[in-house]
């Protein structure tokens, strides 16, 4: 998708999301595009691809990588699937009240090994990143961050 369609997209799918539950269809210099609020999630689709936003968007199983046991998705952030003829990508956003060390060492036990890329701890912030890839078209990233007394999840998953 081009730059100008992605930023149209995301417009389009931020007024739909200030309003009730309904499917809009709007006129675009490509054809239409419908929007789709429906409770906490907005689905825009075009020709050109589909992009789900919001609390569910994202089937959980198809992210590539493992979920920690009794992480919750979050409310704030939710989660991201877009389709289109180039490719696919999900990202959702997760969080625990274990700690960092906890959440870390699982990760680490439950990814193959030599997929953790990074590391972090300083001051009582910590972060790290794994990565698996079977090839460049498809690839999961999954990282862990301390934040406010949490441990967040983040897993985005690319075809």
């Amino acid at each position: 998708m081009r730059i100008s369609t992605v930023l149209c997209l995301l417009s389009i799918v931020a007024l739909a999301a200030c309003g009730g539950g309904q499917k809009t269809t709007y006129s675009t210099g490509n054809g239409t595009a419908t929007v789709t609020k429906n409770g906490n999630t907005t689905t825009y689709e075009s020709k050109e691809g589909k992009v789900t936003v919001g609390q569910g968007a994202v089937d959980v199983s198809k992210l590539g990588a493992p979920l920690y046991p009794g992480a919750a998705q979050s409310a704030d952030n939710g989660s991201i699937t877009v389709t289109s003829a180039s490719g696919s990508g999900t990202m959702a956003s997760f969080s625990t009240n274990d700690s960092f060390d906890k959440v870390y060492t699982w990760y680490q036990a439950h990814l193959p090994k030599g997929s953790e890329k990074m590391h972090v701890s300083q001051s009582g912030n910590s972060m790290a990143e794994f990565t698996m890839a079977e090839n460049t078209a498809n690839q999961t990233l999954v990282m862990v961050t301390a934040k406010d007394n949490a441990t967040q999840i983040v897993i985005t998953h690319g075809k």
